[in-house]
């Protein structure tokens, strides 16, 4: 059968055309959606990617600011700032190179894994330069310029440390010290543009005035190729220097009242103390000198101390051993404001102002003292050696000390609330700035304390052991009248209280600096006085016996530090106070736990114009007279320029 012919239709589309067609709708289809995506890059996440392209070779180093300098009142420079010789080196190349790290500890003999630890430190930025020698010695400055090829990326420079003058050393309590910023601290500053690698104050006035003695790190910005070699700098800004601080310490006074409290505290170690517990232990003390005017500090001292300058670069383990041992008497401590000790009858300040304004005694009352002390509830108070000094008046009984005076007031205020009121004694104590912060400007203040009988049973609840006497006796008071057992203050806080007194009624906050300065002078913040509240008053005529019996104790041949002053026809009038206060009864003198006196002494003079109040504190040194008098004496030989002994009269 013959096929039929196939009919073409001459208008259908060839195959071949129809395939053209359908490639270039695939090929248009594809280039809109590669220039959509080119929109979308260039336009949308253009800027974006740029940041983080640049982001990927641009590294910021930081560079450490000078510290402000710590001045006297005077200007004279107490903590200053030196440019020292440092090694560092260059952590991308050298941590890659275990024989030039080597070589490094090999040079500053040390451990290998010591120096390996100190490039590793992840305080430094991963591009800055990394401290590893710090005051190097000219030979082996020598060595690492001789040998470069050795040590790539080591390179010797310098940076900024904190020195100390022989006026710093003798502040060191009061100063404190700088060191690396920790973990924790780097949290908070993080937000005030400290970096991981920072250098701050930690103790003292170093730390309290971080914020204006430190100043703003320098800035650098460089490229990096991919290796993260630095091949260019972008853009550099200098390091500015911290602020400058002016104190209110006179460097030449607190000088001779560290020296003044060593030298006393070494004398009375080879003496024998009368009690029979062998030689005087005399573990520390501490010496205050303060502005009545304005509570501003001339001097604190603290003993033992410790030399600042062992912390400049970290401290080393040797050193901080030293500091630290159970034996080292704890030197890092500032015992004129965290030490609490009793009293003694320093605290009769208290005891007479509260006395006067209670009307349980007046400037002109007397007292019969003629057992040598007071019987109550079957107990018998006695004086010091069971000496009684017969009739006796507020003027009298501070000049001689005569407790049985002072015992009767503090019981008397006690026994009758409903007449003087509850807590009578705490209140006027509370006024004189006791048991509560001064608020000066150092941390690690202690706040002492005067018990009330609420306050004692509170304790003792929360701490038997520490506190085993939960109940408050008349007894209890009548010890406190002469700032035994339930009454403990800092130097400070007596110093202050003094100076209340000795002003006619104002409580000031002490503190330390006056101004903060530019390193060219200008004074940029100002510190004034700050009132912290008004002490108990008193009339003129309460007043002036006060004085009168504070002026006997150094000028009447009864006084308690007479031998100190007015047996040395002393020309300066100084009202004082002498304080010997026994830390632990009840315990034989063989016992370990036993502690010996305290000396205590504080004083004000002129006694007519006060212009300064000194006290000082020696533990376990004996009477007050003996021992913390013939300091505050020294103290006073050069704030009123006045020849200075060439022994302390110690051991009267």
């Amino acid at each position: 059968m013959l096929e039929t012919p196939t009919t073409v239709d001459p208008q259908a589309p060839s195959p071949v055309a129809f395939r053209l067609r359908l490639i270039r709708v695939v090929v248009g289809v594809m280039f809109a959606a590669l220039v959509a995506r080119l929109v979308v890059l260039q336009i949308v996440t253009g800027p974006g990617s740029q940041v983080a392209a640049t982001a990927n070779y641009i590294r910021t180093i930081y560079t450490p600011a000078p510290r402000g300098e710590i001045l006297d009142r005077n200007g004279n420079v107490l903590v200053g700032n030196v440019e020292v010789p440092v090694v560092t080196v260059n952590r991308q190349v050298v941590s890659h190179n275990p024989a030039e790290v080597a070589s490094l500890a090999l040079l500053d003999g040390e451990p290998v894994s010591a120096m390996q630890a100190a490039i590793n430190n992840n305080q430094y930025s991963p591009y800055s330069p990394v401290t590893v020698m710090i005051n190097p010695t000219p030979e082996q400055m020598l060595y690492l310029q001789e040998h470069p090829g050795s040590f790539p990326g080591v390179n010797v420079s310098t940076q900024p440390e904190p020195y100390y003058t022989k006026l710093g050393d003798a502040a060191a309590n009061i100063l404190g010290y700088v060191g690396q910023i920790t973990a924790s601290e780097y949290k908070v500053l993080a937000p005030k543009g400290y970096q991981p690698d920072a250098q701050i104050g930690q103790t003292g006035l170093e730390a309290e005035y971080e914020s204006v003695l430190a100043g703003k790190p320098g800035v650098e910005k460089v490229a990096v190729d991919a290796a993260g070699n630095v091949v260019s700098v972008i853009s550099s800004t200098p390091p500015v220097p911290g602020d400058n601080i002016r104190l209110s310490i006179d460097g030449k006074v607190q000088q001779a009242a560290s020296a003044a409290l060593a030298q006393e505290i070494a004398i009375k170690r080879t003496e024998i103390d009368s009690d029979g517990s062998g030689k005087f232990r005399a573990t520390g003390g501490a010496v205050v000198v303060e502005d009545p005017s304005n509570g501003k500090i001339l001097a604190m001292a603290s003993y033992p101390t410790f030399n600042p300058s062992w912390f400049v670069g970290g401290i080393s383990a040797a050193h901080y051993k030293a500091l630290t041992s159970p034996s080292s008497g704890s030197p890092l401590e500032n015992r004129a404001i965290s030490g609490q000790y009793f009293p003694g009858s320093t605290f009769k300040l208290v005891t007479a102002t509260a006395g006067l304004e209670s009307g349980v005694i007046t400037a002109n009352s007397y007292f019969d003292d003629v057992g040598g002390g007071i019987t109550v509830d079957g107990h018998f108070f006695a004086n010091d050696a069971h000496q009684s000094f017969g009739e006796v008046d507020l003027k009298f009984a501070l000049t001689v000390s005569d407790d049985a005076f002072f015992y009767n007031i503090g019981g008397s205020l006690y026994t009758n609330p409903a007449k003087y009121g509850v807590n009578f004694f705490q209140k006027v104590a509370g006024e004189y700035g006791f048991g509560r912060y001064t608020g000066v400007d150092l941390p690690g203040e202690g706040a002492g304390y005067v018990l009330t009988p609420a306050e004692k049973a509170k304790l003792h609840a929360q701490d038997p052991t520490a506190y085993p006497f939960g109940n408050y006796y008349v007894g209890d008071a009548i010890e406190s009248a002469i700032g035994q057992d339930d009454v403990a203050v800092t130097p400070l806080q007596l110093a202050n209280a003094y100076s209340a007194f000795a002003n006619g009624g104002t409580l000031w906050t002490p503190s330390l600096v006056l101004d903060a300065q530019t390193a060219s002078g200008k004074v940029v913040a100002d510190y004034s006085p700050v009132k912290l509240g008004n002490s108990p008053p008193l009339t003129p005529l309460d007043h002036q016996t006060m004085v009168q019996g504070y002026l006997g104790v150094t000028t009447n041949p009864l006084g308690t530090a007479y031998y100190s002053f007015g047996a040395t026809n002393y020309p300066i009038q100084v009202g004082g106070k002498t304080g010997t206060a026994q830390p632990v009864s009840g315990i034989p003198h063989t016992s370990p736990l036993y502690k010996q006196y305290t000396s205590v002494f504080t004083s004000f003079a002129p006694a007519s114009a006060p212009k300064y109040v000194v006290d000082c504190f020696i533990s376990q040194a004996g009477y007050g007279a003996s021992a913390a008098a013939p300091v505050v004496r020294q103290v006073y030989d050069v704030l009123f320029h006045q020849p200075i002994l060439p022994t302390p009269l110690s051991g009267v």
